[in-house]
C-alpha cells in the first residue's frame, strides 16, 4: 500500500517516522508532507526523511487561520492529486486541511489524536476520518460530543510517546552542536502556545509567562536555558531579554538527547514535558487547563509535574533543580512504566491489515 503522512506540529515527525518505520517493514510505501511552522520541516530533515512542504500556520486570528487553512487545502489537493497513484491511506494527527483533502478525494483517513481540548481542529476532523486512534486515558464521551461515532474509535492503553521512546538511546553529539558537554547544566524550555485555536480568548500576546518563570530561576540556578520558541516573535522577545543566558538552536535537533542530559525541562505546552517525563527527566507543563492526557501520566508515577498557576511552577521547579541525583532515581522506573504501555503503531499496523 502507499500510506500519506501529513505533519503541522513538531511532535508529529517523530510520531509519523516511528509508525512509518513498521509500516516499511511490512512491504508498504510511505510520503510525508508537512506545513512551514515550527521545526516541523527541519526534524524530517534530521530524521533523514524527505518531506514536500505545503503552506504555512495561519497566525492568530481566525481570519488568518481560514485563509491559510483553504490555501494550504489547494496546495495539498493538487498534489495528492496528480501522484501517480492514489495512497491507500492518509495518517495525520487531525490535521484540517489534509483530512479535508483525503476526505474529498476517497482516501480513508486514520486520525491519531489526543487532543480533544482543540475542539475546532476535532470538529473538522474526526467526523471525516474513518478511524481514530487515541489513548485510552480519554474518556469516548468526549470525542462522541466532537462528531465521533463508536465505529470510529480505537483506544489503546498507552501515550504516544511509547512509538518513539521504548528503544532510545541518548547521543551527546547534541550538547556540542549548542556548545554544551555532559558536565554543564541546563534547562529545557518552551514558552506556551499563543496563537493555537484554543487558545485565543485566553489573550495571550507574548512568552510573558515563561519570561516570570525565567527571571526567578536564573536569579540562583546558574545553568544555562535551551529554548525552543513556537514564534518568530517570541524568538525575539527571549533573546533580548536573556541575550547570553540561553541557547535557541536555529533549526531542529535531538531534543530526546538533549532532555536526557538537562536537568529539568519547562513548557507551557504539553509535548515537550511529556517526552522529557517519559525518558526520566523532571518536566513540568504550567499549561492552564487539565488534560486527560497530562493527568494519566502525571498518576502512572512518570515525573511529569502538572502546575496550573506561575507560582506553582516556579515552586516545584525550585523544588526539582534543588534535588540531588533525582534523575538517577527516576530513570529505570520511568522505563519500566513505558514498557508496559501499548504503542499507537500496533493500533495503526492493525488496521491497515485488517
Amino acid at each position: 500500500m502507499l500510506i500519506w503522512f501529513d505533519a503541522v506540529t513538531a511532535k508529529e515527525p517523530l510520531l509519523f517516522d516511528a509508525i512509518a518505520k513498521e509500516l516499511e517493514k511490512e512491504g508498504h510505501e510511505v510520503f510525508f508532507t508537512c506545513r512551514e511552522y515550527d521545526y516541523v520541516s527541519s526534524l524530517f530533515e534530521l530524521l533523514g526523511r524527505k518531506v514536500e512542504v505545503f503552506g504555512k500556520h495561519g497566525g492568530k486570528t481566525l481570519y488568518g487561520k481560514l485563509i491559510a487553512g483553504n490555501e494550504r487545502i489547494k496546495l495539498l489537493a493538487e498534489y495528492i492529486n496528480n501522484l501517480d497513484k492514489k495512497p491507500d491511506y492518509h495518517i495525520c494527527f487531525g490535521c484540517p486541511e489534509s483530512t479535508r483533502v483525503a476526505f474529498g478525494l476517497g482516501i480513508p483517513v486514520i486520525n491519531i489524536n489526543d487532543s480533544p481540548h482543540a475542539w475546532a481542529v476535532a470538529k473538522l476532523t474526526v467526523p471525516l476520518s474513518k478511524y481514530l486512534v487515541y489513548s485510552g486515558c480519554i474518556k469516548e464521551e468526549e470525542w462522541l460530543k466532537l462528531g465521533a461515532v463508536k465505529e470510529q474509535l480505537c483506544p489503546y492503553n498507552g501515550i504516544d510517546e511509547v512509538a518513539w521512546l521504548k528503544s532510545f538511546e541518548p547521543n551527546e553529539e547534541v550538547l556540542s552542536l549548542l556548545g554544551l558537554s555532559k558536565e554543564d547544566h541546563f534547562i529545557v524550555a518552551r514558552p506556551e502556545e499563543s496563537s493555537a485555536a484554543y487558545m485565543l480568548d485566553d489573550n495571550i500576546t507574548s512568552s510573558t509567562y515563561l519570561d516570570v518563570i525565567l527571571d526567578e530561576l536564573l536569579k540562583t540556578y546558574k545553568g544555562k536555558v535551551v529554548v525552543f520558541p513556537r514564534y518568530q516573535k517570541q524568538k525575539e522577545l527571549l533573546q533580548e531579554r536573556y541575550e547570553e543566558k540561553i541557547i535557541v538552536p536555529p533549526k531542529a535537533v535531538d531534543t530526546l538527547s538533549l532532555y536526557y542530559y538537562a536537568d529539568l525541562c519547562i513548557t507551557g505546552g504539553a509535548t515537550m514535558a511529556r517526552e522529557s517525563a517519559a525518558i526520566g527527566t523532571p518536566a513540568i507543563s504550567y499549561f492552564p487547563r487539565e488534560l486527560d492526557v497530562l493527568k494519566y501520566i502525571s498518576e502512572t508515577g512518570i515525573p511529569l509535574y502538572n502546575e496550573y498557576t506561575i507560582s506553582d511552577a516556579i515552586k516545584r521547579a525550585k523544588e526539582l533543580l534543588s534535588s540531588k541525583n533525582i534523575k538517577d532515581k527516576l530513570r529505570q522506573k520511568t522505563k519500566s512504566i513505558l514498557s508496559q504501555m501499548e504503542s499507537p503503531i500496533d493500533k495503526v499496523i492493525e488496521l491497515i491489515k485488517n
